[in-house]
């Protein structure tokens, strides 16, 4: 009754205008098929109607009505106002509903004829309002039967399958195919269900169908689609599935076995419609054309004839710029015709060497047309002068392209090649201004090597494809009004300005310009509107014999303005297809894949429309895909030139010289990897002979030792092997041979030579092999080091046998024993010439004293050589005048070694020596003379022994020092206040020929542009000794720049970096009187392994840094004034008492104000912090307050001193402060400016920019932000939007913009400039 009731009242509500009357709207609906839903589901909503007809001959007197549940009360006072209550379900219950004609409900009395506001209310729990599905307009429900669904889109397809029933199990249909960009696809349905299902369910599929010409390995990536079985009663119940598949030939289908049960096949629950047809949509959204499922054993060489490039970071862009030039063969013709200035084979010393530009793209060029492999491009990396950096920083195609010809064109001048460059891709263009009253004309030529098209026309209209964007670039311009042409002799006049071609190039490279400058987000984006290119293209109409151009190449780029992928579609030869070049790999592709692909645009959305109302489609429809790979460089061949330009060069018949050389180069390459291979099965032997150990100088180095010859022995081998060549090589018997290994002794952690005992001379060399990483071992090149000793009488130059008198026979050194003999290496030093030399190596048994070498006359044998060429001091004559010492290097260090004494009196085995150890002898007077050891400045520590020559390397130090003037500007990130804005380049750059050449520093320049007088610092390099005191330091700094401070007055202040850079305290603001230098470069975190530097920077003050100067109850102040530009025009150090205000600091800053610096009036204080303002401090504020006060560095930590230009009663005073457009970091030094509430953002950027006097180009690209306090939220204002237009109540503004000297810390790797350097 109650479904009854609501069809018959559906469409009362429209024609029932009585006010103040309840009425009821709605109906049951189609309740057969989902039997999920109750009596209630299609229950209407009850209306009040606030406005009606009353002349409506449709309206129903309130007499007839039979009684009915009355409406609900008004809602009272603070109740739900859409509270209403349960009228409604009574109003519907109500019998008398039930078969009347028309129905008309009066008020309950008391109430007015006004209807209160009163919400719909909705009885369906599955619509309600808002819901989609729900209609609350006038008329009946929407119409969800089949017929209502909207239009195929362009990427859908559509298949009605007739007498559904009439098929059997297994048994398909398929659609008609359907084509979204070059994917052809259709739908295959089983109306009977595949034999899977064993026809309990209907099965869909949607199947690729490709395209007649498409390789058989084909597939297309990542297609989106979605299938449908459409209900012919009601839409929404629609069966819709979707799904992401890589269709291929392997997978050419995709879908559902189980769509719909087959038993439900009928017209009552609408699946079956008009003849038992079931009805299928099915849409597909492809993102990238055609492309080709490969295996791992595809080979480009073989397959294409063509080879790929190597990607060694971020050189996409590079390679498909390579690709695309060496196919045009007059290029490559081009490239292959410079002679080099060298072509002599590299040797070991050229292996640092920067290569030749055109050298090193000689051999790119020569290996991609000969090698099967893909090209390493390292080399011509390296020959533009980059690094790993710039290998992994993505640059600009075009750009890259430019560089690289400029470069080449300067390498053929001069050349019969001079000219060959422009020849090809040069064309010309002209821009006239043609007076249109007066016979005036200006004309200027300009020659181009490619044509930047926009996207994007200057009205900010799309253009559509090559055709608009060139009538774009020439469209002429009427120059009138106030804009009228200066005609020189005529005056103002009415003109026509423009650009017309003159002369297209043979190969005409056109730049699409996707990479765009929005002006709303001040930042660049990426265009990827839709922009077609065609195969053939007429420039007939743009330039005289403008000409019919074919399309080469087609660059492309996949990503968007902060990343992407670059890599190239190529027509190589004219009778040929399309390949893709994309770095290493090259594959065939479809000229639809070149080209059509890359138009930009977007694709339509998949997307489940059938559970939308018809009208609101437009609105929850999702946007379309923008298509991200799109065409960047377009490279044209004039039609009438093709055959020609495009002819690949004989490199043999060009220059043959070139090809000995890249031949060369390819065996070279070819021997390193074989000799990699042959690395994993060998392993090199240095052999060292005493004659090499005798010509170590200094300290022990183990990296140092010479050898005399290096064998390669397969890690098989056992080590006998060598002895027996040994054997061979010196004629000398094995037996009289030891073989020593150099090792690490993990104990006392030294590299020493240890015994290869006899015994393990049969195992193989692979045995030796450190099994962990030794010091003296390097994993990439692994050797063995060998000692070859012979027995004592061999003499070690000549390897003769020449024993004296005494000795007999050899010593069989096979029946080595370490246990009873060592082998130990000796050395000498001599105090007066301060020098190391090596004696030798010397055995002798466990029971000698080691005083045995010396008498026995084995040192003087071997001092005698060095005595005589003056490296060491004779010996004294009187032996009793001196005694002889005896030393042993017992660690080795980077810096040098630490020595222990031995006892020369006692045996080997007492002073628990071994093989392999190093002793040093020295002579020393019985009586040791007393060497002062302070002078004037500094102390001098004697050498009189090894200990000391020793203590002498550890603790000298080369101290670069630079002494600042008080004075000097702040510089914190490279950033001084100097009113200059744009980017600061400095006047002198490092030759690379004169390394030692002092490079100025970005910096420097911009503190040379500082208006405020101060010295630059001055660098010297000296020597000191880490054992000196504090006082040592600053005496020795002071003498060699010429510092005479006043007694009592003058100190120096030490840093770590320049005090005015940098916040750190002052090196020596804690040293004592006992603090040495060895302190201070603790304090400045430099290791003991560094490469002995280090860096001192010095200021001048009348004080000592610290804390005595506290004690005398005053404090120092670094006044930094600032003039109305915010440019820091002075410094200056003043002393206030403690017990002071800021009144006294501005007191005591007034004094020393300058009239050149302008500034005027009363005075302000303020502090900055890392660019942002911290405080300005009241006149009243205690100088113990003072955030400068606490710190120790008070050149960094200073307070700004400016002219306070106090505000008028209706303006407040606001910090304007500096960011960095791309690390959003507050620099340099804010602004305070008046502003008036509610004032415009334009105003104030010209306030802005005139006080700062910023240049017209530099401040265009600068933005007006609004911020919060903390920074959170930032706001980019309009010119005309008030800069407070929010509801914070303490905003902040800021001016964004490019940090004007950028330091290569902060640097972004995607702003880095592209540079050929070559």
């Amino acid at each position: 009754q109650i479904a009854d009731a609501c069809n018959y009242l559906e469409g009362l509500v429209a024609r029932n205008s009585d006010p103040g009357v309840l009425v009821l709207r709605g109906g049951a609906g189609d309740m057969r098929g989902d039997d999920r839903r109750g009596v209630n589901a299609d229950r209407g909503a009850l209306y009040r109607q606030s406005t009606a007809d009353e002349d409506s001959p449709r309206l129903v007197n309130s007499s007839p009505v039979p009684p009915v549940r009355p409406a609900a009360p008004a809602p009272t006072p603070g109740g739900d106002p859409y509270d209403s209550s349960d009228t409604e379900l009574g109003a519907l219950e109500s019998p008398v509903l039930h078969g009347s004609p028309e129905v008309q409900l009066p008020p309950p009395a008391g109430l007015p004829r006004q209807a209160p506001q009163v919400r719909p209310v909705t009885l369906d729990p599955y619509l309600r309002p808002g819901d989609r599905g729900y209609d609350d307009t006038e008329g009946s429900m929407d119409d969800f039967s089949k017929e209502s669904l909207p239009p195929l889109m362009d990427h859908e397809i559509e298949f009605f399958v007739k007498d559904a029933k009439s098929y059997q199990c297994g048994v398909s249909v398929r659609s008609e195919p359907h084509i979204v960009g070059n994917f052809r696809f259709r739908i295959l349905i089983f109306p009977c269900g595949t034999a899977s299902t064993n026809g309990s369910h209907i099965s869909a599929f949607v199947e690729a169908d490709p395209l007649e010409g498409l390789d058989p390995r084909w597939c297309f990536h990542a297609v989106k689609y979605q299938l449908a079985m459409v209900n012919w009663l009601d839409y929404r119940k629609s069966v819709v599935k979707s799904d992401v598949w890589t269709f291929s030939n392997a997978g050419i289908d995709r879908g559902w076995h189980d769509i719909v049960r087959t038993p439900d096949l009928t017209q009552e629950t609408g699946w079956l419609g008009q003849g038992d047809a079931l009805y299928f949509r099915a849409s597909c959204s492809v993102r990238a054309a055609d492309g080709l499922s490969l295996g791992s054993d595809y080979m480009c060489k073989k397959e294409t004839g063509f080879t790929g490039l190597k990607n060694h970071g971020a050189t996409c862009y590079m390679n498909g710029l390579l690709q695309s030039l060496f196919h045009v063969g007059e290029f490559r013709r081009i490239v292959y015709s410079i002679e080099g200035e060298e072509d002599e084979p590299p040797s070991a010393e050229d292996d640092g060497k920067q290569p030749q530009l055109i050298q090193a793209l000689q051999n790119v060029f020569y290996k991609l047309q000969t090698s099967d492999q893909a090209v390493n491009c390292k080399e011509l990396m390296t020959s533009f002068g980059w690094d790993t950096m710039d290998a992994f920083t993505q640059q600009d195609a075009q750009e890259l392209s430019r560089i690289l010809c400029d470069r080449i064109e300067e390498r053929m001048k001069n050349t019969p090649s001079d000219g060959s460059i422009k020849r090809l891709f040069e064309g010309e263009m002209e821009n006239y201004i043609e007076c249109i009253d007066v016979d005036y004309k200006s004309k200027r030529t300009e020659t181009f090597y490619d044509v930047q098209l926009n996207i994007k026309g200057e009205r900010g209209q799309e253009l559509q494809n090559i055709a608009e964007a060139l009538t774009e670039f020439t469209r002429e311009e009427t120059l009138e009004g106030d804009n009228a042409y200066e005609a020189e002799g005529h005056g103002k006049q009415r003109a026509k300005k423009g650009i017309r071609f003159l002369r297209f190039p043979p190969v005409l490279n056109l730049q699409l310009k996707r990479f765009h400058f929005d002006l709303e987000k001040m930042d660049m984006v990426k265009l990827n509107t839709k922009f077609e290119f065609p195969r053939k293209l007429d420039l007939s109409k743009f330039a005289p014999d403008g000409g019919r151009y074919d399309l080469f190449a087609v660059v492309v780029h996949n990503g968007d303005i902060n990343s992407g992928h670059y890599y190239a579609h190529i027509r190589p030869e004219p009778d040929r297809g399309w390949f893709k070049f994309d770095d290493e790999q090259v594959t065939p592709c479809s000229e639809y894949a070149a080209i059509e692909d890359n138009y930009g645009g977007s694709d339509p959305p998949v997307w489940n429309y059938f559970i939308e109302r018809s009208h609101d489609r437009a609105v929850t429809m999702p946007q379309p895909r923008s298509r991200i790979h799109n065409a960047y460089m377009l490279v044209y061949i004039r039609e009438d030139h093709a055959r020609q330009i495009l002819t690949a060069p004989d490199p043999q018949a060009i220059n043959s010289r070139m090809v000995e050389r890249c031949d060369r180069e390819v065996r070279l390459a070819m021997q390193r990897r074989n000799e990699r291979v042959e690395q994993q099965t060998k392993i090199k032997i240095k052999l060292v002979l005493e004659k090499n150990i005798c010509r170590m100088k200094g300290f022990w180095d183990h990296t140092e030792i010479p050898c005399e010859q290096t064998l390669k022995m397969t890690r098989d081998q056992p080590v006998k092997d060598l002895l027996e060549e040994l054997e061979d090589a010196l004629q000398i018997k094995q037996k009289h041979l030891a073989l020593f290994l150099l090792s690490y002794r993990t104990s006392h952690r030294q590299v020493r030579f240890t015994l290869i005992q006899p015994a393990s001379l049969l195992a193989p060399f692979k045995k030796h092999i450190p099994q962990y990483s030794a010091p003296h071992f390097d994993v990439s090149d692994p050797c063995l080091v060998i000692l070859v000793i012979a027995a004592k009488g061999y003499d070690v130059e000549t390897w003769q046998w020449q024993p004296k008198e005494d000795q007999g026979q050899p010593d069989e050194l096979c029946r080595w024993e370490d246990e009873k003999v060592a082998l130990l290496v000796v050395k000498y030093f001599c105090a007066q010439t301060q020098r190391i030399v090596s004696l030798g190596c010397h055995y002798l048994a466990h029971t000698e004293v080691l005083m045995t070498m010396v008498t026995d006359g084995w040192v003087a044998e071997r001092l005698k050589p060095y005595i005589d060429s003056k490296e060491v001091a004779p010996m004294p004559q009187d032996d009793s005048s001196y005694k002889w010492e005896c030393w042993e290097e017992w660690s080795e260090r980077e810096v040098a070694p630490s020595l222990q004494p031995r006892n020369p009196k006692r045996s080997v085995k007492s002073e628990q020596l071994m093989s392999g150890d190093v002793i040093v002898w020295q002579v020393m007077p019985q009586t040791a003379k007393d060497v002062p050891m302070e002078n004037e400045i500094a102390p001098s520590y004697p050498v009189n022994t090894v200990q000391d020559m020793a203590l002498h390397q550890v603790n000298s130090l080369d101290v670069t020092v630079l002494v600042h003037d008080a004075r000097q500007p702040l510089c914190v990130d490279g950033m001084v206040s100097n009113g200059h804005w744009g980017p600061i380049r400095p006047q002198t750059a490092k030759d690379p020929k004169t390394p030692d050449a002092k490079e100025e520093r970005p910096e420097d320049a911009a503190l040379a542009l500082c208006p405020s007088k101060f010295n630059p610092a001055q660098e010297k390099e000296l020597k000191m000794d880490l054992r000196w005191e504090v006082h040592h330091v600053t005496g020795t700094i002071c003498h060699e720049f010429g510092i005479k401070p006043k007694p009592g007055e003058g100190k120096l202040w030490l840093f770590n970096q320049p005090p005015a850079s940098n916040g750190e305290d002052p090196l020596n603001a804690q040293a004592n009187g006992f603090a040495t230098l060895k302190d201070i470069r603790a304090v400045a975190s430099l290791s003991a392994a560094s490469k002995r530097q280090l860096t001192l920077h010095a200021v001048e003050l009348p004080f000592e840094p610290g804390g005595k100067v506290f004690e005398q109850g005053i404090a120092p102040i670094c006044i930094r004034f600032f003039d109305d530009q915010v440019r820091e025009v002075g410094c200056v150090v003043v002393f206030v008492s403690q017990d002071g205000n800021v009144t006294d600091v501005l007191s005591e800053a007034g004094k020393h104000l300058q009239p050149e610096w302008g500034i005027s009036g009363p005075l302000r204080a303020m502090e900055v912090s890392e660019g942002r303002l911290t405080k300005t401090y009241r006149p009243d504020h205690p100088v113990r307050g003072l955030a400068c006060f606490t710190r120790a560095n008070i050149f960094y930590h200073s307070v700004r001193v400016e002219a306070a230009n106090d505000p008028t009663p209706s303006e407040r005073l606001i910090e304007i402060f500096h960011c960095d457009r791309s690390s959003q970091q507050a620099f340099g030094q804010p602004l305070l400016l008046p502003v008036a509430a509610g004032e415009k953002s334009g105003s104030i950027k010209q306030r802005c920019k005139a006080k700062l006097q910023v240049p017209d180009s530099e401040f265009k690209a600068w933005r007006l932000v609004r911020c919060s306090r903390t920074g959170s939220m930032r706001v980019h204002l309009k010119d005309d939007e008030p800069w407070d237009g929010d509801a914070t109540n303490d905003p902040r503004l800021c001016l964004e913009h490019v940090h004007p000297n950028p330091l290569s810390t902060r640097q972004s790797r995607h702003n880095k400039p592209l540079t050929i350097k070559a």
